[in-house]
């Protein structure tokens, strides 16, 4: 080999790894750009302008059976035909307001942004190798993802909510008053309130993801009756649940199945909390695709209104998002639900709406949450619920509520155990 052509070679190399330094620099900046990007909003900046454009026509208007036809590609088939049937369900109404981001706080942003990439899906359908934050925020068209993003929502990381409602029977038009008081502890997944991004191996060795604690103070019926819960990162471990039955003094544990039976009367159960409380692989999930829909996300307390013996919210305020939709079928032909449709924010993954059909495959119950943008711990904006609706419609029956929560809440551990439910049942 001659001079020449081992100066062609070193040539070579140095066209070769000045092209791969090139390259690795645009791959950094595109990584760079795909998140500083992230979070995103519901639309592109042409589509915001499209709604925007809308909004000036209906921003601020009172929608109800009159003229919610001029409306109705902007809502789930099942809401507006609540709305439209009057003569089964009464007159209701409700106003549109300007569509407004839905903002992340510091601490979801931070191990969102930290653990990209790292959260896998293993062939049982669980999720593995999540920490904190969002497992799949680039998800675009995958269902499972999405089902997966919306389960391990940790909210403020605790919650503690004093809620109040009605129990509707729309055939008698009678109201049942429900009072409940919650506590949520997300052990794992949190994002700003300590400790962080979860508590401690030695302070939690039994691993558990969430606990939760009810307590119903209304109607009389039910007073004073509890429930515990205990979730766990091993997600195919069965939860553990207890409840103190104040007619006889004392805690049974609460198996699996009775997660199906509504609580103290009213429309929801176990699986229902804040939309859907179940392993997620129980069921098979489908993309429907993004639709343009007008869903409460900014709400307040104060614009609520309920007539006594009406089934339905007025007053709600409804902006247009663009959702992502979801079918969750159930594998047990036994479940109470054979199949729901799911409504995600895709800013939070918070379940906003859903159809939810009986074992027969017939629409039986339609969920609406109202949500809003609160303070968590250090005042930072957490995105949550303050109010919803279930609706059972071939019973002609409803639960509607409103709550008032403290969020960013830290607990004594030993709040969620079965000495202190004991000890707090008497």
């Amino acid at each position: 080999m001659n001079s020449n052509d081992i100066r062609g070679i070193h040539m070579k190399r140095r066209v070769i790894t000045v092209c791969s330094i090139a390259a690795l620099l645009l791959m950094g900046s595109w990584a760079y750009a795909a998140e500083a990007e992230y979070p995103i909003g519901s639309f592109t900046p042409q589509e915001l302008e499209k709604v925007r454009a809308w909004e000036k026509t209906w921003a601020g208007k009172k929608i109800d059976s009159s003229n919610v036809d001029q409306v109705k590609q902007y809502l789930p088939e099942s809401y507006y035909n609540l709305m439209k049937d009057t003569e089964r369900w009464g007159e209701s109404w409700f106003t549109v307001i300007p569509y407004a981001y839905r903002p992340y706080s510091p601490g979801k942003n931070k191990y969102t942004k930290e653990n990209i990439n790292k959260a896998k899906i293993n062939q049982k359908d669980v999720l593995v190798n999540w920490v904190s934050g969002v497992p799949f925020p680039e998800t675009k068209n995958n269902a499972l993802e999405m089902a997966w993003n919306f389960k391990v929502n940790t909210v403020s990381d605790g919650i503690a909510t004093d809620e109040r409602g009605y129990i509707v029977d729309g055939r008698l038009k009678y109201d049942m008053n429900v009072k409940i008081n919650n506590n949520y502890m997300y052990w794992q997944g949190r994002h700003d309130t300590p400790p962080v991004p979860q508590v401690p191996p030695e302070d939690n060795p039994k691993r558990i993801w969430k606990t939760f604690q009810m307590h119903q103070l209304a109607p009389p019926e039910t007073r004073n009756l509890r429930i515990m819960e205990v979730q766990y990162q091993d997600w195919e471990k069965p939860y553990d649940s207890w409840f103190w039955m104040p007619s006889i003094r004392r805690i049974r544990r609460r198996s699996t199945t009775e997660r199906q039976d509504a609580q103290g009367g009213a429309d929801f159960c176990g699986f229902d909390n804040f939309g859907w409380d179940g392993p997620v692989e129980i069921n098979k999930y489908k993309f429907l695709g993004r639709q343009d829909l007008l869903m409460s996300r900014h709400q307040t307390i104060e614009t609520m209104e309920h007539t006594p013996g009406d089934c339905l919210w007025d007053g709600i305020t409804r902006e247009r998002v663009n959702l992502f939709v979801v079918e969750a079928v159930n594998e047990d032909p036994n479940f109470l639900y054979s199949k729901m449709i799911w409504y995600l924010d895709p800013e939070d993954w918070m379940m906003l709406y859903s159809d939810r059909y009986d074992r027969q495959g017939k629409m039986w119950k339609v969920m609406d949450q109202y949500g809003n943008v609160a303070e968590g711990y250090n005042g930072v904006p957490v995105t949550a619920f303050l109010g919803n609706m279930m609706v059972d419609i071939q019973r002609k029956h409803s639960t509607i509520a409103t709550a008032q929560m403290e969020h960013g809440k830290q607990y004594n551990l030993r709040m969620f155990t079965l000495q202190w439910l004991q000890k707090h049942g008497y």
